[in-house]
């Protein structure tokens, strides 16, 4: 019962933002030692067109949560990561069209 007290909404949802920003940075910053700068590397997969690829990979862990939420019941944080998600998929979608 007092696992269902904790079950939010924004819980899900900052985990859901924060999540995906974690693994880009941690991507970015790995492949930042052959550029300049993290700037740099960040406009650089960019123009090659990886961007959207790499954060649209980035919401695997996302996904993952979301179905380990549902099956434990937790169904308003699975609301939240997916809401992030789908702003993710926005920001994809945007990237992806520029």
């Amino acid at each position: 019962m007092n696992l269902i007290k904790n079950d939010k909404v924004s819980t899900g949802a900052i985990i859901g933002l924060l999540l995906p920003m974690l693994f880009v940075g941690a991507f970015i910053l790995y492949s930042s030692s052959q550029f300049d700068s993290v700037i740099a590397c960040v406009k650089h997969f960019q123009q090659i067109g990886l961007l959207y690829k790499i954060i649209s990979l980035s919401l695997m862990p996302g996904t993952g949560l979301f179905f380990l939420w549902t099956k434990f019941d937790k169904l308003n944080q699975a609301r939240g990561i997916l809401l992030m998600s789908l702003f993710y998929g926005i920001v994809v979608l945007i990237l992806y069209m520029t």
